[in-house]
């Protein structure tokens, strides 16, 4: 991305932090008042998706425990250090603990605020229908039925059952009103078809006619009041075909999966809007390193704290038992023959004399990285690829999409052991952006290899699904 386009990503933000509209996250359902002023006017309706959005980056969602903190230690992706109790009963999946309790309500409750959010703007939608123009209204009413559709399709991902396994057996409540009364916990399957696809089957066809990205593109250009430009920074047209794929792979329906992921990868426009990064854009410049893979993100965050995330996790000066550091020798039987892969310059040797550990670099600052230095990818073109691999019922079909990918990341092409590249894939592609841990509860693998010593972990549902929060539960009878 060009200077002047990064500036106008810097300017995008202030914008959006001008219209963040912060008292609307604390409006109470009853306070019809402050609703009001809040949704009067078009712009008002726009604040308050502006005001999810930056939600969306607190700690507790996807600026650290649902992107390259708890749900990557769930997957094992970490070696624990011995001082940190907290971190050894949550890779145990001890999920009695107080400590792990505490996360996962954490987690949940400042999901389902967002929710209560979403549906505060979908009511007003309605009821403010005059208010609103044509393309308005579908943007406005589009990105909020995602955006409910996409937490609570996590929240059905962390806490429902194994969905082969079990699909029938009751996980989350799918909250589709602003009320005080509690909505009934769903099965699973209910939840998918019922509720998130209905949601985001209405969310595509109202962003198909009003989101400009399905004929201008992401629009990585400044505007008026740039509401209906940046949109890969929003839940989009696009990213809502991205997530009907992931959610049809997560309940198992290939067919369906696989006509979403065709339908982005087979886009004319797709190498143009959303393009793999070269070679130049990951590997070259060491003062300007796009270390996320921003090209081809469809949906993320621009968080201008990751530096912080960073320094927290990551960085061997400041970070001490939350040292977010891989178990020696697994990264590199990770990339063992595929040292060329341009993944692999994510990790990086520590710094201390005689310590063979690998450190992850994918949030550090590039000198000169722009724009780079601030977004956290949620949804990738790549994914897709990988989502047809394993959907295609044609083994060529299958091989040439995951080559597709291999090939954009600096390897070789293969022929044989799809399953365990697709995992490989799964495993180097998604790194801190919180994937893989769902891809084995998915998969319903039965055997994980501990971060923290090297040893087989026998999974079980116990292991795979946690109990709902008492914030949730303690209300019903």
């Amino acid at each position: 991305i060009e200077m002047k386009i990064m500036n106008k990503w810097l300017l995008f933000l202030l914008v959006v932090v001008l219209e963040g509209c912060n008292n609307w996250l604390d409006v109470k359902p009853a306070d019809r008042v402050n609703e009001d002023k809040v949704f009067n006017s078009e712009k008002g309706f726009h604040s308050a998706l502006n005001g999810i959005y930056i939600e969306l980056i607190k700690p507790e969602l996807y600026g650290v425990s649902m992107s390259c903190e708890m749900i990557e230690l769930l997957a094992q992706r970490y070696k624990v250090a011995e001082t940190n109790k907290n971190y050894q009963v949550l890779t145990d999946f001890k999920y009695t603990e107080d400590y792990v309790k505490g996360r996962l309500q954490l987690t949940w409750d400042a999901v389902y605020k967002l929710i209560l959010n979403c549906n505060m703007i979908l009511e007003n939608a309605e009821r403010q229908r005059n208010i609103l123009s044509d393309p308005g209204y579908a943007v406005v009413r589009g990105e909020a039925l995602a955006l409910r559709a996409f937490l609570h399709f996590d929240m059905l991902r962390l806490f429902g059952p194994v969905y082969s396994e079990k699909p029938s057996d009751t996980a989350i409540p799918y909250v589709e009103k602003v009320s005080v009364s509690t909505s009934d916990v769903l099965p699973a399957d209910t939840v998918v078809y019922g509720r998130i696809l209905r949601d985001l089957k209405e969310a595509e066809s109202l962003l198909l006619t009003g989101d400009p990205v399905v004929t201008e593109g992401p629009k990585l250009e400044e505007d008026t009041d740039n509401t209906y430009t940046f949109r890969s920074l929003r839940l989009n047209y696009f990213a809502v075909l991205a997530l009907e794929a992931r959610v049809y792979l997560y309940a198992g329906d290939k067919k369906n999966a696989l006509e979403y992921a065709r339908m982005l990868i087979g886009h004319p426009e797709r190498e143009n809007w959303f393009p793999f990064n070269t070679y130049t854009e990951i590997m070259g410049n060491e003062k300007n390193r796009d270390r996320v893979f921003s090209s081809d993100m469809l949906f993320g965050l621009f968080n201008t704290e990751r530096s912080d995330i960073y320094k927290d996790y990551f960085d061997q000066e400041n970070a001490s038992a939350s040292l977010l550091v891989p178990r020696v020798g697994a990264i590199e039987t990770l990339f063992a023959g595929e040292e060329a892969d341009y993944r692999y310059s994510l990790w990086q040797p520590s710094l201390v004399p005689g310590d063979k550990s690998l450190l992850c670099y994918r949030f550090k600052r590039s000198e000169e990285g722009g724009v780079y230095n601030n977004l956290m990818p949620l949804i990738r073109m790549s994914e897709m690829f990988l989502i047809a691999a394993e959907c295609s019922e044609n083994e060529e079909d299958a091989y040439g999409y995951l080559n597709t990918l291999r090939s954009h990341r600096g390897l070789f092409k293969v022929s044989d052991k799809l399953e365990h590249h697709l995992e490989q894939e799964y495993n180097k592609e998604f790194l801190c952006e919180g994937q893989l841990f769902f891809y084995y509860k998915r998969k319903n693998v039965k055997n994980l290899v501990s971060g923290t010593t090297g040893k087989n972990i026998e999974m079980s549902a116990a292991a795979y699904v946690p109990l709902l929060p008492e914030s949730e539960t303690k209300y019903r009878n």
